[in-house]
């Protein structure tokens, strides 16, 4: 079934342009055709949450997540036209997908030209591969450019809303941790900086990092719940009636205003005679109640107004997309925060109680602190790498993917190792201009210790390590760089495995339609009409449908092991849905083999607890053959 969108291209002056369409096949037939401002859509359905197979739909409530309504899909071809009844005109096309920093051109224009001497047209096929984000359908007429159409490219792989954020959030937590690391350089050298950041970039990592659900709402919810406050005590004046108790300092009060007296017929059997009946109209009252307007709360409320005003003043900026959607998220988050009652109670910050023992040590208000100095002290780590795939509206997903694999694999051996692994010997530190890059290839070794079965084991992670036939891990044909390499040594024997990181899987559907059909269309077990029939099917091929690894992926593998000496297995690190499919030489043993995992963002460990525990079942069989 054919999508069509048709969008009418104006300029800021309401003038119009010319007029876009963009095609493409869908497998599922759609019966809506909704029209929205300057769209026109054919057989695209509108959706609450996109999914992450149909080419175009239009999310109905864009704004929940701060993406575009028109929503397409990467790894995807589009047909693309565009027509204008000015001929005479200079027209670029889609100028902001020609730019010069993609990998490729995502649209490319036909050679041969459709126009007349009355129209332009321009025709050409759009695909953004594995970038993903939001960008811009637009055209230049004469050096004016049209009003931009926000568009939403939605990952194939993974889910869109909810797993690329949770592994973006990842990387920036592994660049932000390093500044706790006690060994760390970048450690020893922090102190106040009052810069102003850079980039944009460099404070998003940090509100990335921060907003996440165990970081600052987790703190927020705590405190809350659990406020500190202390008691505090006031003076009130109440009738003399209704006084519980007068001390030395209300006699003394009472003594030097007498005007406050007067006589009264019924005195207290205790009160002294020498007042002659002479008794007060008032008297003052010592009470005490708990306050929350403590200094540790009111440096709590700073900070939230202070990451107020730096969203707010990185809002001002139009060009950063995916950035400017997500401080769109983050602000609507704590302007909840900030809405709350209790900040009424709360004074201004007058001094930063550094030294306070609650900010120190109590759960909660430490985290603050801690992020306090993040943000207040211009702490600005810059991961060039990642960086790099920030500064537009698309991100290239297969090197950010690369890039959370790896650090899933270190968190997996950090976690087998009896020796921890330190932030700082990951990375590529610059200290003198505060920036970080990934160690690759021979300086990238890092060492861990295992203890498998009573044996002490000594493990060498690689990333992108290169083997030929004039290294010193050698393959024997042509020269190979798997992204990461598992060195193990038994007996100072060296062994090998290898992982590649694979963003890209296709969708495989289970062959159950004629079970489906014999157990639904039978007069015998039930009478349903086609339309329950359809549903059925619909339903059930979504529960049947499932992301698995590509047979070429495992034909590679297969050539890791074979052509890199000393190599035991070599596996894919992909996103997917399946159970671990490992292919054995023996089924009682874990090597020789090659296989692929499913390693998704946003899991609950299992998958790392998997991947775990088959690099355990290696070293056992590793021990058992050659030890």
């Amino acid at each position: 079934m054919e999508q069509k969108v048709f969008l009418k291209l104006k300029d800021k002056n309401g003038n119009l342009m010319g007029n876009m369409t963009i095609s493409g096949l869908s497998k599922v037939e759609q019966t809506s055709q909704p029209s929205k401002d300057l769209i026109i859509m054919e057989n695209v359905p509108l959706v609450e949450k996109p999914d992450n197979e149909t080419p175009i739909q239009y999310c109905c409530n864009p704004n929940k997540k701060n993406f575009a309504p028109l929503m397409l899909l990467e790894e995807t071809e589009y047909q693309i036209l565009f027509e204008s009844d000015d001929s005479s005109s200079e027209f670029e096309v889609l100028p902001d997908l020609m730019k010069k920093d993609f990998s490729h051109k995502p649209f490319k224009p036909f050679r041969f030209s459709m126009g007349d001497s009355n129209h332009y047209r321009c025709a050409g096929t759009l695909n953004f591969r594995s970038y993903v984000g939001k960008s811009f359908i637009n055209v230049i007429k004469d050096k004016i450019q049209s009003i931009p159409i926000p568009i939403e490219v939605r990952s194939k792989k993974i889910k869109y809303y909810e797993q690329y954020p949770a592994m973006i959030a990842d990387l920036s937590e592994y660049a932000s941790g390093l500044i706790f690391e006690s060994k760390s350089p970048l450690y020893q050298n922090f102190k106040v900086d009052y810069k102003k950041s850079s980039t944009l970039y460099e404070d998003f990592m940090f509100l990335e990092y921060l907003f996440r659900p165990e970081n600052l709402p987790a703190a927020y919810e705590y405190i809350t719940r659990n406020m500190y406050s202390r008691l505090e005590s006031y003076v009130e004046t109440v009738p003399s009636s209704f006084a519980s108790n007068l001390g030395p300092s209300e006699m003394i009060k009472v003594i030097s205003t007498p005007e406050n007296l007067h006589k009264s017929k019924n005195t207290p059997n205790l009160w002294p005679k020498k007042f002659n009946k002479y008794m007060p109209n008032e008297v003052d009252q010592i009470r005490y109640h708990d306050s929350i307007d403590t200094p540790e709360n009111r440096f709590f409320k700073y900070f939230l107004e202070s990451l107020d005003y730096l969203i707010a003043k990185l809002l001002k900026d139009p060009n950063d997309g995916y950035i400017k959607d997500k401080l769109l998220d983050f602000s609507d988050e704590l302007g909840y925060y900030l809405s709350q009652r209790w900040l009424k109670e709360v004074g201004r910050m007058q001094f930063t109680p550094l030294n306070s023992q609650v900010l120190q040590k109590r759960e909660g208000y430490r985290d603050i602190l801690k992020y306090f100095l993040m943000l207040e002290l211009s702490f600005r780590l810059n991961w060039e790498e990642i960086s790099e795939n920030f500064k537009g509206y698309e991100r290239r997903l297969s090197e950010l993917y690369e890039y959370w694999c790896y650090f899933k694999l270190l968190k997996v051996l950090n976690r087998l190792s009896f020796t921890k692994l330190d932030f700082e010997d990951v990375y590529e530190i610059n200290k003198d201009k505060w920036s970080i890059n990934v160690k690759k290839g021979e300086n990238s070794a890092h060492n861990f210790n295992l203890k498998i079965n009573d044996n002490d084991v000594k493990i060498k992670l690689m990333y992108n390590r290169l083997f030929s036939q004039n290294t010193k891990n050698k393959s024997y044909s042509l020269a190979f760089r798997p992204d990461y390499s598992l060195l193990i040594k038994i007996n100072s024997q060296p062994f090998f495995i290898h992982f590649d990181a694979k963003y890209r899987s296709e969708v495989e559907i289970l062959t159950f339609y004629e079970k489906i059909k014999s157990a639904n269309l039978s007069h015998e077990k039930a009478d349903i009409n086609k339309k329950e029939e359809e549903e059925a099917i619909k339903r059930d091929s979504e529960e049947e449908k499932s992301y698995k690894y590509k047979n070429g992926d495992i034909y590679k593998m297969h050539t890791y092991k074979d052509a890199i000496l000393r190599t035991e297995g070599a596996y894919v690190l992909y996103p997917g849905t399946q159970k671990d499919s490992i292919f054995k030489v023996e089924d009682a043993n874990y090597i020789p083999s090659v296989g692929a995992f499913p390693l998704n963002p946003g899991q609950n460990g299992k998958e790392e607890d998997n991947l775990a525990k088959f690099i355990k079942g290696v070293i056992s069989n590793l021990i058992i053959d050659y030890k």
